[in-house]
């Protein structure tokens, strides 16, 4: 597959049509020529930190490609004109390599990679942002290759490019981890965001940085990742001055019971996605053979195999109709509940401890992915025992993508409030 073809096989030039039909929630386009940056930006070793952590910059993001960003790229990739605070000064972004480990498979080390990006300011304590990205099929549609990443973009441009350090894991299975990709396998993702932040913080200190406060954000599966990331960082005692999410599916189970059991006619057609990814994740981290298989049709299944495992595939082949792809059982919602997938789905939850940590959840109330129930599920179980430390907050009738591209700013304004900006 050629540098230009997408993991779909498909040209970069034919990925926003191939993105109507696969229509993942944070589908990487080509990046714009320029994105591209001149090689004397590039460092050519990777320099070693503490820990077996080690960092090389791969970029330099001037004001002017940031705020490009800001102006153009995202309301070209959201559809939806948004107001956002320019950037300030220039962005340094460097791929960090760190190591982690994997508990699903008995913590078997491993490792992997994710994106630092600091501000070039005269400041040296920093608050610090990390972002979980969405979902992706292509292994380099992640934050450690920003060109990649149209949503790692806008972050790194409104956040870094206003004096924030902003770090974003590429998970388990992603960027240039060799591992099979674990999609919403929450113990994973606890563990590789936890521990970039340990790895981004060795990067930090290494360039004489160090970080003042602890924020969290993350769009559509990253916004899952990254309550999945606070409910650890709670339990370890790491210190979260505030998380907030867009589109984030708290619980997967209410997720796909919806799609399966109560369709809306605004439902994305990709949401097939959702079922190829876990359940092959699902298959490879929890041990449970044959499970992809007792979940898609036999004709399809080799297909999603290749797309899982980011093979060249034909976009135009994956289906689009849960009925054509799901097995029939799992329309019956007891089977679905009582299955093996349906059980582990249940168990991936993250919205139910006493969270302590203020939270907001944004949700779009036309987002072809997240009910508005889900987005305010968090919110309301939290309620209903008595705490106040979630909100969820409406953008308004936006799509999935309009509806993280509105949040961002208001995460900003908070953010800032917080940080003391």
């Amino acid at each position: 597959m050629s540098k230009d073809q997408s993991p779909h096989g498909v040209n970069r030039r034919q990925m926003a049509s191939a993105a109507a039909s696969l229509g993942l929630g944070a589908v990487a386009l080509a990046s714009s020529p320029a994105a591209a940056q001149p090689a004397s930006a590039q460092s050519a070793t990777a320099q070693p930190t503490s820990g077996g952590v080690s960092h090389r910059l791969i970029a330099r993001w001037d004001t002017e490609r940031l705020n490009r960003i800001l102006s153009a790229d995202t309301p070209a990739f959201s559809g939806l004109p948004v107001t956002y605070s320019p950037a300030r000064n220039a962005v340094r972004l460097y791929r960090v390599s760190y190591p982690s480990v994997v508990p699903e498979r008995g913590n078997r080390p491993v490792i992997l990679t994710g994106l630092v990006a600091l501000p070039e300011t005269s400041q040296t304590t920093l608050p610090l942002l990390s972002y979980q990205h969405g979902t992706v099929y292509g292994k380099q549609e992640v934050p450690s290759f920003p060109e990649q990443s149209p949503e790692t973009g806008l972050m790194i441009a409104q956040f870094a490019g206003q004096g924030y350090a902003l770090i974003g894991a590429d998970y388990i299975g992603m960027g240039e981890s060799t591992e099979p990709q674990g999609y919403m396998v929450k113990g994973s993702h606890q563990q590789a965001t936890a521990d970039f932040i340990t790895a981004a913080r060795a990067v930090l200190r290494a360039n004489g940085l160090s970080d003042s406060r602890l924020f969290l954000a993350g769009w559509s599966q990253g916004g899952y990742v990254t309550m999945a990331l606070l409910e650890r960082l709670e339990q370890i005692g790491m210190p979260v001055q505030a998380a907030a999410t867009a589109s984030a599916p708290v619980d997967p189970w209410v997720a796909l019971n919806g799609f399966l059991n109560f369709p809306r006619p605004i439902d994305a057609p990709w949401i097939t996605t959702l079922f190829i990814l876990s359940s092959f994740s699902f298959e490879n981290y929890y041990g449970a053979p044959g499970l992809a298989r007792s979940i898609l049709k036999p004709e399809h299944y080799d297909l999603c195999l290749r797309a899982y495992q980011g093979q060249a595939v034909d976009p135009a082949q994956v289906p689009t109709d849960l009925r054509s792809l799901v097995a029939d059982a799992y329309f019956d919602p007891r089977f679905f509940a009582e299955s093996g997938f349906g059980r582990l789905m249940a168990a991936n939850q993250a919205y139910r401890w006493v969270i302590r940590t203020p939270v907001r959840n944004h949700y779009g109330e036309r987002d072809e992915v997240i009910s508005i129930g889900l987005g305010r599920l968090a919110m309301e179980f939290q309620r209903a025992i008595g705490n106040d430390k979630v909100e969820a907050v409406s953008t308004g009738p936006t799509s999935h993508r309009g509806t993280f591209t509105r949040a961002v700013p208001d995460w900003k304004t908070w953010f800032d409030t917080l940080a003391g900006g």
